[in-house]
């Protein structure tokens, strides 16, 4: 960093620095909570000195037991972490190889037709395998049911098809990390958890770090996770997921406080480890995604940073985040589930951050300039499209259609979401996200992509089929799959069909969308004929169901 530079990043930072003692009470009024509620832990770092630690709220509404900086919470996704720094501590110890093949190490594994993911794809989400928690759902699996690792490795080996080729796009899956854990116990010889505790956590002094491995094990100072509803909240606390790699560890802000400056001293002193662990990834073409083994690479007030999220319907959100050039971490947890949290993170970080405008590097977008086309030329594009879902995204339909002089995309009730703004070679702007079309003769589609560098959403013009009563009930029946052991009956009432699963335990309407294909709670079921027209099975997200 050059001196005029470093100077200017000290002079921004004077004001905030030099009065760290104001800031209790700014802190207090973004995360202070009422008495008797779910709360927060949160810790703050310059260096290897904590500038601020602290706590608010209820760790368990039962008892009424106070958030304290003893207090561990399951903190998602960003156990992830530790799973990647596994994954090179065994590499460097000579025991693999980030570059081989998955299937190396894990047994039956598919050999797939698109390409065999390595183990670094898995690292970096680009391998193509699918997510594993839409197949557990589809299984009839819920989140008050016993999830261990052999069921997900189950469901994950026996799905046979990729999403995309090896290295083609970044999708994010839980399946990866859960892969990556199969690895680190095959390679170590030791159960995952055992590995953990005792390669990575006690390592790095993480003394109130545990991998959860039972639904009985005491967790000493364990938080209680909630989800509010209108003023009140419940226990959602997933603790029957016991499987690996991807989350399910419970930890202190203090312990990531250790881990964080544990990462700093593998920085200089095993260099190769932490320069691969927190090198952006590229994909096959070329492209740089914002990722890299275990580690989300972010930009805020002009500063780059990097660190992870885990955000879990069981009732948690963390956050941690490093700015390295300014040598700060911010990490905050919290017991009550909230998908808006970063505006609330970044309130904290604007704290002690002010925005670098010496950074500051403005991008001209030449593929955002409107282009004139004619109403003849816009009627093209209209019609009703679906995205039939993903592993990882559920089904999506809209209707685009000519308003004066705009194309509008409208919902199938016919409310407005935006207008696409047109600039060029089919190419469209949906807010601010790219949709390229295709005008084939037969039938038309568009691409959205949310992100150059991810799989992007193919929604396809289709026409919307209504069946009578008399063709709705062809449909009916048993249907099984063999290699999950699960079955749905389908069944008419009242004139709509429902599926029946779990025994007849659960039920669900599903509703046409186009020919023998349904919306079964937003994914797709479609179903299967024989040449004779003959109903013989169903398909949900690639895995079939055969009549019986």
């Amino acid at each position: 960093m050059n001196i005029t530079r470093t100077l200017l990043i000290l002079l921004t930072m004077i004001p905030t620095f030099g009065f760290c003692q104001n800031l209790d009470a700014q802190i207090d009024k973004i995360y202070k909570v009422e008495d008797s509620i779910p709360g927060y832990s949160i810790i703050i770092s310059k260096g290897e000195e904590i500038l601020i630690e602290k706590q608010y709220g209820i760790s368990n509404l039962d008892y009424d037991i106070p958030i304290t900086n003893k207090t561990v919470f399951d903190i998602g996704s960003i156990a992830k972490q530790f799973t990647a720094y596994a994954i090179l501590l065994l590499e460097e110890q000579g025991k693999l190889s980030i570059k081989e093949p998955a299937y190396k190490y894990i047994k039956n594994l598919p050999r797939y037709q698109k390409g065999n993911p390595t183990i670094e794809q898995l690292l970096n989400q680009t391998s193509g395998i699918k997510e594993v928690d839409g197949i557990a759902g589809i299984a009839d699996l819920g989140r008050n049911d016993l999830l261990t690792q052999s069921q997900m490795m189950n469901f994950i080996t026996k799905t046979k098809s990729l999403n995309f080729k090896p290295g083609e796009y970044f999708q994010y899956t839980n399946s990866n990390y859960i892969l990556l854990a199969d690895i680190i116990s095959k390679v170590s010889g030791k159960s995952f958890a055992d590995f953990m505790q005792e390669d990575v956590f006690e390592p790095f002094g993480m003394e109130n770090t545990i991998k959860k491995t039972s639904t009985y094990t005491i967790i000493k100072n364990r938080a209680i996770g909630y989800i509010e509803d209108e003023g009140d909240f419940y226990k959602t606390h997933l603790h029957a997921f016991i499987y690996d790699g991807d989350g399910q560890v419970l930890t202190t802000p203090k312990d990531m406080f250790k881990w964080h400056l544990g990462l700093q001293k593998v920085k200089n002193e095993h260099s190769e480890l932490y320069k691969k662990m927190h090198t952006k990834a590229k994909l096959n073409n070329g492209n740089i995604i914002d990722y890299g083994l275990g580690v989300e690479f972010e930009t805020y007030n002009n500063y780059q940073a990097f660190g992870f999220d885990g955000m879990i319907l069981g009732g948690f959100v963390s956050k941690y985040l490093y700015f390295p050039e300014l040598d700060m971490m911010f990490f905050t947890t919290q017991n009550t589930f909230d998908s808006d949290f970063e505006e609330q993170f970044f309130q904290l970080v604007d704290l002690y951050i002010p925005n670098n405008n010496f950074n500051n590097k403005t991008k001209n977008n030449d593929r955002k300039k409107k282009v004139k086309l004619s109403k003849k030329e816009l009627k093209l594009y209209e019609g009703s499209y679906l995205f039939t879902g993903s592993d990882v995204e559920t089904i999506k339909t809209n209707t685009i259609q000519l308003n004066n002089e705009d194309l509008t995309v409208l919902t199938t009730d016919g409310e407005e979401i935006t207008r696409l703004k047109p600039i060029g070679n089919h190419q469209f702007m949906f807010n601010d996200k790219l949709v390229v079309f295709d005008l084939k003769f037969d039938r038309k589609s568009y691409k959205y992509y949310d992100s150059e560098n991810e799989l992007p959403w193919l929604f396809k013009e289709y026409n919307p089929t209504i069946y009578n009563e008399k063709q709705l009930k062809e449909f009916e029946g048993q249907y099984f799959n063999a290699d999950f052991q699960i079955s749905k009956k389908i069944k008419l009432i009242d004139g709509k069909l429902f599926v029946f699963s779990r025994n007849g335990a659960w039920k669900n309407k599903i509703k046409p969308l186009y020919k023998d294909a349904f919306d079964y709670s937003s994914d797709l079921m479609i179903f299967i004929r024989d040449d004779y027209k003959k109903i013989t099975g169903l398909k949900i997200m690639g895995i079939v169901f055969k009549k019986v």
